[in-house]
């Protein structure tokens, strides 16, 4: 998949502190990926620059093809983002300023669209002031969505909320990604309530990207455990030969498929079985659907 965000020893200094230390990673096209690590690691600093609100000292750094510094229109124009302390004008009417900004961003945008993706069409008519926190950062996904972007910057979108809120948001940012099709990238200090919403994970830490790459390039390269989808012709059979292995954690049978987690490190074992109850008719093919981010992220960040 072609790079949307490329990013090749990122520099940026406040003075004496090195915010960025020669950053690198990459964003493919279609992922929903997770710019991950504690507060004060360069996560915000980092969006920033990709928006083109904040100047590089060192390195080089694409969006869509694009030097953001040097095509800031442009960027902007192609890029949706959500900030992590947005103000809005508290007295203006959600309709009327969501209309406001498609045309000062120069399209004519489907407002009515936008309010029906987030959730927000009953509160059109509603002032600002009156709505929730989550609301408020539903208002901020929907002035994001303005103009259809092909990327989504969305810097701590579940900060200040509460669990219920920020898992309402999430489950939005997936139907969004799943509606839209746009690549997103999320930063974010909580690792947990990603889990479900991304499958591409950039790992930072005092600055510096330790590593990045798909959920499971991540998982093998890092021995943590992981499941897998199974597509059986015989899924209680199939579901009987694996729990009988020891590296096997859990196993669940769904239907026409089973859903198998095998401990860290175990990916080449259980990868080694599928292939033989592939070769003797049980199994019709399996990928690995997800590792565990928590994990990755004590191993990679913390560890």
């Amino acid at each position: 998949m072609p790079a949307v965000i490329a990013a090749r020893g990122l520099v940026k200094r406040y003075g004496r502190v090195e915010a960025l230390r020669n950053a690198t990673f990459e964003v493919p096209e279609g992922v929903v990926a997770g710019l991950l690590g504690p507060n004060g690691s360069g996560k915000t600093t980092t969006i920033k620059i990709l928006l083109g609100l904040l100047r590089r000292d060192g390195g080089e750094v694409e969006v869509l093809g694009l030097d953001p510094w040097a095509h800031e229109a442009e960027v902007r124009r192609r890029v949706g983002a959500l900030h992590e302390n947005p103000a809005y004008p508290l007295g203006e009417r959600v309709r009327s300023l969501l209309s406001h900004l498609a045309r000062v961003k120069g399209c004519r945008g489907d407002v009515d669209r936008v309010l029906r993706l987030t959730g927000l069409s009953e509160y059109a008519e509603a002032r600002v002031r009156a709505l929730s926190r989550g609301y408020l950062q539903r208002l901020g996904l929907a002035i994001a969505l303005l103009c259809e972007p092909e990327l989504l910057l969305l810097d701590e979108p579940t900060a200040h909320l509460d669990p219920g809120a920020r898992l309402e948001i999430l489950r939005l940012i997936r139907t969004l990604r799943e509606e839209l099709g746009a690549t997103v990238l999320i930063s974010s200090h909580i690792i947990p309530e990603l889990q479900e919403v991304c499958d591409y994970a950039i790992f930072i830490q005092s600055g510096v990207v330790v590593d990045h790459g798909s959920m499971e390039e991540l998982a093998r390269r890092h021995g943590v455990s992981a499941s897998y989808r199974v597509e059986a012709r015989r899924p209680r059979l199939v579901a009987s030969r694996l729990v009988a292995e020891e590296f096997v954690e859990a196993v669940e049978v769904l239907d026409d498929y089973v859903v198998v987690r095998v401990k860290g490190g175990a990916h080449a074992q259980a990868e080694a079985l599928l292939s033989r109850l592939a070769a003797e008719g049980l199994v019709e093919g399996y990928e690995l659907r997800t590792a565990s981010l928590a994990e990755l992220y004590a191993r990679v960040v913390a560890g």
